[in-house]
């Protein structure tokens, strides 16, 4: 029976990665409309929870106020994004010669006499090529943005009967008590999480604006908001938003100095947020397994790109927490959890 229910697992955990892979297209804005609602409904809730002296806002008003804030931001990134994407595209082969030659000169200094090959290599990679595809993959989330949209809507027209219809399908022997201080639970550590990035993306995307505004980086605004987005992807992110303006400052310019204090300075605060004060803000809330985050990250990656990286850590928290509720899945919550101590089911 044991090898019998094994076997099952594995085909039922074959078949979902399946229907997520196979059903990406379908999946990615209804997943991306779930992410944009809570988005604004968390914000909205944070508003309205707010006081004005006496005056509190009504949840109309503060729903309007939430969706007016989160669509100016989108604005600006996407302004700021489309502007400058542009720009990147135009500067490539500049930089992309600037690299061949920085290439060519460190294999002469490690005495190795097959430069030209490696140069023909570096030369047929194309940066502008590539950077176009990255454009052309943005363009094609963009495709996507009014079905998100048409997504977004019908979920908030859904929460209206959403309670009422949790009562009907839930009720005796404390069920819906149960599912509802489930559905809490995840609420509570998904804002958690979320308030937690945001406000460390947010401050580590200032500072590298103002660095590498200071050594004179070019396109400054362009890559402070890829470094709040590389925020929010787990442990590779802060490599990449370390990385990525370093490297660009280096083929910038001639001397080591502004690649030296971009990698320092940066480096420094990157690695200092990303492993000190974060996991020490967010204490034990999350309690994922650091194996299980990038094992997961991998996993999400490669079924959804780069919208499975940033929802990897949410996806985990959300199995862990409904994995703890029964007693023959408590034991995958117990190795999905850092600790081994996992919430208690709620009877």
């Amino acid at each position: 029976m044991t090898l019998q229910r094994a076997a099952l697992w594995a085909i039922v955990i074959a078949a979902t990665i399946y229907l997520l892979v196979a059903g990406r297209g379908l999946l990615l804005p209804f997943v991306l409309g779930i992410v944009l609602w809570y988005m604004i409904d968390s914000l909205a809730d944070t508003f309205s929870q707010k006081r004005l002296g006496r005056l509190r806002l009504p949840q109309p008003v503060a729903l309007t106020a939430a969706v007016l804030l989160i669509g100016s931001l989108f604005w600006v990134v996407g302004r700021t994004i489309g502007r400058n994407v542009q720009a990147v595209i135009a500067a490539m082969p500049t930089y992309e010669a600037r690299l061949t030659h920085l290439i060519e000169q460190a294999t002469r200094l490690v005495g190795l006499e097959q430069a030209p090959t490696l140069s023909e290599l570096v030369a047929r990679i194309s940066l502008a090529e590539t950077v176009g595809s990255v454009a052309g993959a943005a363009a094609t989330v963009v495709s996507f943005a009014g079905l998100i949209l048409i997504y977004t809507l019908f979920l908030f027209v859904e929460q209206v009967h959403f309670k009422r219809k949790l009562a009907a399908l839930f009720h005796g022997d404390g069920q819906e008590a149960r599912v509802r201080s489930v559905l809490d639970r995840i609420d509570r550590e998904i804002r958690i999480y979320i308030r937690i990035k945001t406000t460390l993306a947010t401050l580590t995307s200032v500072l590298a604006y103002v660095v590498m505004s200071s050594v004179g980086v070019d396109f400054a605004a362009f890559w402070a908001v890829m470094v709040f987005f590389f925020y929010y992807i787990p442990t590779i992110g802060s490599i990449l938003a370390i990385v990525a303006p370093a490297v660009l400052t280096l083929i910038q310019f001639d001397t080591l100095t502004p690649f030296l204090i971009v990698l320092l300075v940066f480096g420094t605060v990157q690695i200092v947020t990303a492993n000190v004060i974060e996991p020490a803000i967010m204490g034990r809330s999350l309690n994922l397994s650091p194996l299980v985050v990038i094992v997961s990250l991998v996993v999400w990656g490669t079924i959804w790109g780069v919208v499975g990286m940033f929802l990897c850590v949410p996806i985990m928290v959300v199995a862990l927490i409904v994995l703890a509720q029964f007693e023959t899945t408590r034991p995958v919550a117990v190795l999905l959890s850092a600790d081994g101590r996992i919430p208690e089911s709620t009877k």
